[in-house]
């Protein structure tokens, strides 16, 4: 009689058919079969990877469930369930509703845990680090919130709380679920060469800078889809109108109360989006050239002005002073007479040669005289 021999390594498993009807389960070792019975076919299961993929395996499921069972842990999920298969103490994969997986016992220790994914999509906190190692992002849905931030979490488009700092993971297999965070961190935006019109006709250029923050995420999503684009806007209409009803000479002249007035216009709005806006304010106003040396000649006809009247206001109190001083010397011959003699040393200074010619008195009485013959 001939014999058909068949050798299962200690890492495998054989099923056994005889005219493509299964007969029982081959363990390891050297099997011999006789031929003339039959046609005999063994189908060897590799019971290393962690779930055995084989389609005979599949259809034994069906027809032989309790040969199936005995040898391999079976996560044949519904159509809400979701399984956690952990090997040997360590999570090893997941299973999606709807499925059928398969274990090989012999080799490790396999526990299958099965998650009602249709009522409670938050999976366990002891869950996340596992699962961002596994990497199953067509089933789990990781979400990571960082310090100073809130995160908004969606579930079928339908926002269900905020998330506080730290990690999450969400069964994503039923369900669409997307996370939205926010920086609730203060933030600058700054709005530059706006064109703008003032009262009496005069264009100029303006830069605006505005520091705010998310106090309220969930007003900001409900009010509009870019908070950064309606900060935006809103800042470009608020210095429009602010400076298109001023003058240029109010607007030059009147600065922190141009920011006063867009900050309250601006206030009012903003919160209602959420935001909280600790300052705002005119950074630079830049007018055109035309304009900037117009300016300047009249900047400079004032400080001509100004100094004229300085000079003048000087030049009067001078000529008081000398006329007091004229008054004095007029009631007091000994002062006229000092006066006379700082004169002449003055003039001595500045003079190389001097000729007497009537003697010390001459030189006092006619070189320099202030008071009249």
């Amino acid at each position: 009689m001939v014999y058909k021999t068949e050798k299962i390594a200690d890492f495998e498993l054989g099923l056994l058919y005889r005219n493509r009807a299964f007969q029982r389960v081959l363990g390891p070792g050297v099997h011999r079969f006789a031929r003339g019975r039959g046609k005999i076919e063994v189908i060897k299961l590799d019971l290393r990877a962690m779930s055995v993929k084989d389609p005979e395996l599949a259809a034994l499921y069906l027809t032989h469930r309790q040969v199936v069972e005995a040898h391999f842990a079976v996560a044949n999920m519904g159509d809400g369930e979701l399984g956690l298969v952990t090997v040997d103490g360590k999570l090893a994969g997941l299973v999606a509703p709807r499925s059928v997986a398969f274990y090989g016992k012999r080799l490790r220790e396999v526990t299958i845990e099965i998650l009602d994914a249709a009522n409670d999509y938050v999976l366990p906190e002891r869950l996340v680090a596992p699962l961002v190692r596994l990497g199953v992002r067509e089933l789990v849905a990781v979400a990571e919130v960082v310090s100073d931030h809130v995160g908004l979490l969606y579930v079928d488009g339908v926002l269900t709380k905020q998330l506080t700092p730290g990690r999450y993971a969400f069964v994503k297999a039923l369900r669409r679920i997307d996370v939205v965070t926010f920086d609730l961190r203060l933030q600058s935006l700054e709005v530059t060469g706006q064109e703008v019109l003032t009262k009496d006709r005069i264009g100029l250029r303006a830069n605006v800078t505005a520091v705010y923050r998310v106090a309220d995420p969930v007003k900001a999503v409900a009010l509009t889809a870019d908070l950064k684009d309606f900060l935006y806007k809103e800042l470009q209409f608020a210095l429009r109108q602010v400076i298109g009803t001023r003058t240029l000479e109010e607007v030059l002249g009147d600065k922190l109360g141009i920011n006063a007035a867009v900050a309250d216009l601006l206030l009012p709005k903003l919160g209602d989006a959420g935001l909280e806006v600790p300052s705002v304010g005119v950074k630079d106003i830049i007018l055109p050239g035309d304009v900037r040396e117009l300016m300047n000649r009249v900047i400079e006809a004032e400080k001509t002005a100004q100094a004229n009247v300085i000079k003048r206001r000087e030049e009067t109190a001078a000529t008081r002073s000398l006329l007091n001083t004229a008054k004095l010397m007029e009631d007091n011959p000994i002062l006229l007479r000092l006066k006379e003699l700082e004169a002449l040393e003055k003039v001595s200074e500045k003079v190389g040669n001097v000729i007497v010619g009537n003697g010390m008195d001459g030189v006092l009485d006619d070189l320099v005289r202030i008071r009249p013959r």
